[in-house]
């Protein structure tokens, strides 16, 4: 299964990219994805971008193929193929 995850706003900055293409044998969760991607970037910092005491910290959006991971069963929600879609907390002022 191929998926694409694609990066948006500081997060893009952060890593220096704007997306990646990832092969799995089997469908993986969103929090799989994100072990991996830290894995992948060698970097803890992401888990602590999107995470927060294990929950997606507020103002994060993760889409699979355009539907928010939180209408459907959050960090456990299976990815078989698509597109991933990764927004860090906006901030601002």
């Amino acid at each position: 299964m191929k998926i694409e995850v694609k990066f948006f706003a500081t997060l893009r900055l952060y890593l220096g990219v704007a997306s990646v293409n990832i092969e799995f044998k089997n469908p993986i969760t969103v929090k799989e994805l994100i072990d991996y991607l830290v894995n992948k970037f060698n970097d803890v910092k992401i888990r602590d971008y999107l995470l927060e005491n294990g929950k997606i910290r507020v103002g994060t959006m993760i889409l699979i193929n355009g539907k928010n991971i939180i209408h459907l069963n959050g960090l456990e929600t299976k990815i078989e193929e698509g597109i991933i879609s990764i927004f860090p907390p906006a901030g601002g002022g």
